[in-house]
């Protein structure tokens, strides 16, 4: 396993809670629902854990059996980039047979908000931890869940970081393109 630290957040009551359910190697923090909280939430603890990584995720209205890799988050005339690499995870999705869209809009409540202030904080602390935030569909919008999630998981923790967690899932790797199946 990789030795890099990776914290897994999700909205309280929604469908990324279920989600980072089936990670329970990762640090998680699922949020109460509130702009201010959850965004402190979210700084306190990037501070206390030194995170490589910190993935975050949320639910989109009107997807199906899809995920939106959001590049960026903004306010007013302010935006912020995240530096993950979106266009190599958006290939390892298609390549599981997840629908992957890069999106450059990440809302305009809870998920945005939560996005731009977590981007903000990272980069204006020069920290080197590396932001995602994902949008995956409403539960009743996944047709296997057990499947898509596990996928899902798999291939963000995957994505930048090398071999990880694929023997713990029982997935088979393929070397040529760093993709993990089921």
């Amino acid at each position: 396993m990789s030795n890099s630290k990776v914290l897994l957040t999700a909205f309280r009551s929604s469908s990324a809670e279920h989600l980072i359910k089936y990670a329970k190697e990762f640090d998680s923090l699922i949020f109460p629902n509130d702009k201010v909280k959850d965004s402190e939430k979210l700084i306190n603890k990037i501070i206390d854990g030194t995170y490589d990584y910190v993935f975050s995720f949320g639910q989109k209205p009107n997807i199906k059996n899809k995920v939106y890799i959001e590049t960026s988050a903004r306010t007013g005339e302010s935006t912020v980039q995240t530096s993950f690499d979106c266009e190599q995870l958006q290939k390892l999705f298609e390549s599981n047979r997840i629908s992957a869209k890069i999106s450059h809009n990440a809302g305009t409540s809870y998920c945005n908000s939560l996005y731009f202030n977590g981007l903000s904080y990272i980069q204006n602390n020069k920290l080197k931890t590396k932001m995602l935030f994902v949008h995956i569909p409403f539960l009743k919008n996944i047709d296997n869940f057990d499947s898509f999630f596990k996928k899902v998981i798999v291939q963000i923790t995957a994505s930048n970081m090398g071999v990880l967690l694929y023997s713990d899932f029982g997935f088979e790797k393929n070397d040529n393109f760093m993709q993990y199946k089921l």
